[in-house]
């Protein structure tokens, strides 16, 4: 805006109209009267949300969950599928690949697209897509009964195998990041940390019932076409109920309002374009450290998909169910405790505990990377897969570190980036959602593309003490940054703010005399 410098523009003007624009939703839903059902779904979540918001929170969460068992129900039978067919580690990591590029290409262009054609059309034709690819998969193979592949049979094989899960990378970024920036854009800022924390709760439900469905029931039938089948199918049932949402409608009413998400405030007419937009988010050194950590995470997940159940199946002598039921144990602690990120972090507005918490989630995931090898620098020699130790270190030790340090190191990290452009206006909100989404996809896309080579080289033991190691300096470059630089007094003033209006908030509820009872008493 003219006349203004940068970031300064209208914030705390922003913040009032979010918080007057909460009550006056929140006085909407009294009047329609919600259910007992909607009250005890806002009860029992929390938060200090409308049943609306609570509505909209868990319909994203099965979204995300639907999603990422479409995602990674592939992880415990296909990379040993396709190392029997004779697919070398480069092919492998190929395919694996493939999915995270997809999403790095498309999700900064998602928030821009949302803002023309709406969110509902985003999603809907982003399942349908999903649909499309699991259907596109069951032609790839490879066969059953483990023979090798021709040259010409493997490479229809890898290359049909590579193109579903490209597309399936574009359609999963539409979903997750319409999801994000429909929290963004629909619940207050101060609910920003728990609504992550319930998101990636549903991520890693999906990714506990995904590996362990997929596992299971490939062990079941040998026959990889029957989970890609009952998944597309449960895919396709979820098209219908999006298409009859009311997303679009809710965003109408609040753009007519006093939002502090709307389209007309600071932010909303900026013109530099998506690049722009990108670039000065990430001159901003919290931003990017933030970004680093991210990163290093993503390609810790990257790594493990086609690594991971070849090794396990090599020491321990297990089958795919099992390692299927090793993904569902991680996956089960990560759901677990990302819900309690949120309220552990929050201190009156400050953002400190979430930096703290990053921190020591990232360098426990680095202690489940020496679990895992287990890493030749631990002062323990095992006897093989009979060895207990080597089951309690590998299973027990390293699963337990990477589902509770994962919880802990990856949801903090939207909102860290969040809070350190926050006086910039809402639409660079809604791009730090598209820009985080890509750089976690490109992290495991590293991961998925270079992991298995890495491996090769170095052998899983010490391939994976690298990763640990590289958690580790994310880790120490991020906490320097915070030290050493100090947020932009914009950001403290908008934060500050944003804290003590919702305290005055807090305190004008408290002394609202309850009207039930007024009304009683003047009977």
């Amino acid at each position: 805006m003219k006349g203004e410098t940068e970031g300064e523009g209208e914030a705390p003007g922003d913040l009032e109209a979010s918080l007057l624009d909460a009550s006056r939703i929140e006085d909407d839903v009294q009047e329609e009267e919600p259910t007992a059902a909607s009250q005890a779904m806002s009860a029992a979540l929390g938060h200090d949300l409308t049943p609306s918001q609570t509505r909209f929170l868990l319909t994203g969460s099965f979204i995300d969950i639907l999603t990422n068992i479409s995602v990674s129900f592939i992880f415990p039978f296909l990379p040993t599928m396709l190392e029997d067919a004779g697919a070398g580690p480069y092919q492998r990591g190929l395919i694996f690949a493939a999915l995270p590029f997809g999403v790095l290409l498309v999700s900064p262009l998602i928030p821009p697209f949302l803002w023309r054609v709406g969110t509902k059309a985003v999603l809907v034709s982003s399942l349908t897509l999903i649909t499309a690819c699991l259907c596109l998969a069951t032609y790839a193979g490879p066969t059953r009964g483990g023979t090798k592949l021709t040259d010409r049979a493997l490479t229809r094989c890898v290359t049909i195998w590579a193109c579903s899960r490209l597309f399936m990378g574009f359609a999963v970024a539409g979903t997750g990041v319409t999801v994000l920036c429909l929290m963004t854009r629909h619940l207050p800022r101060r609910s920003h940390v728990f609504a992550n924390g319930v998101l990636e709760s549903a991520i890693g439900v999906g990714y506990m019932i995904g590996p362990a469905f997929g596992g299971w029931l490939f062990e079941l039938f040998r026959w990889s076409e029957v989970p890609l089948i009952v998944n597309a199918t449960a895919t396709a049932m979820l098209v219908p109920f999006v298409a009859n949402m009311r997303l679009d409608e809710v965003e109408d009413d609040e753009e007519e309002g006093a939002d502090g998400n709307a389209a007309g405030q600071e932010g909303g007419d900026d013109k530099r374009g998506t690049v722009g937009m990108t670039m000065r988010l990430f001159a901003r050194p919290r931003f990017f450290a933030a970004i680093l950590v991210l990163l290093a995470v993503s390609i810790s997940f990257g790594v493990f998909p086609s690594t991971l159940p070849p090794h396990l199946q090599r020491t321990l002598k297990i089958g795919e169910g099992s390692v299927g039921s090793v993904y569902a144990g991680i996956a089960a602690l990560y759901a677990f405790f990302t819900p309690f990120v949120g309220p552990l972090a929050e201190n009156g507005g400050m953002t400190n505990p979430l930096g703290a918490m990053a921190v020591f989630g990232a360098s426990l995931m680095a202690v489940a990377h020496l679990c895992f090898g287990p890493s030749p620098l631990l002062p323990m020699r095992f006897d093989g897969p009979r060895d207990w130790r080597l089951w309690a270190v590998d299973i027990i030790g390293g699963g337990v570190c990477y589902g509770v340090g994962s919880a802990f190191g990856f949801v903090p990290l939207l909102p860290l980036m969040q809070a350190a452009v926050v006086d910039m206006g809402p639409k660079y909100l809604e791009m730090t959602a598209g820009v985080s989404n890509g750089v976690y996809y490109f992290g495991e896309l590293v991961g998925q593309l270079f992991g298995a080579q890495i491996v090769s080289v170095l052998g899983f033991p010490w391939a994976s003490t690298a990763f640990g190691v590289m958690l580790v300096g994310s880790c120490a470059l991020f906490g320097l940054v915070r030290l050493v630089v100090k947020p932009p007094a914009t950001v403290v003033a908008t934060l500050e703010a944003e804290r003590v209006e919702y305290e005055e908030l807090l305190l004008s509820r408290s002394e609202t005399p309850n009207l039930e009872d007024t009304e009683g008493d003047n009977r």
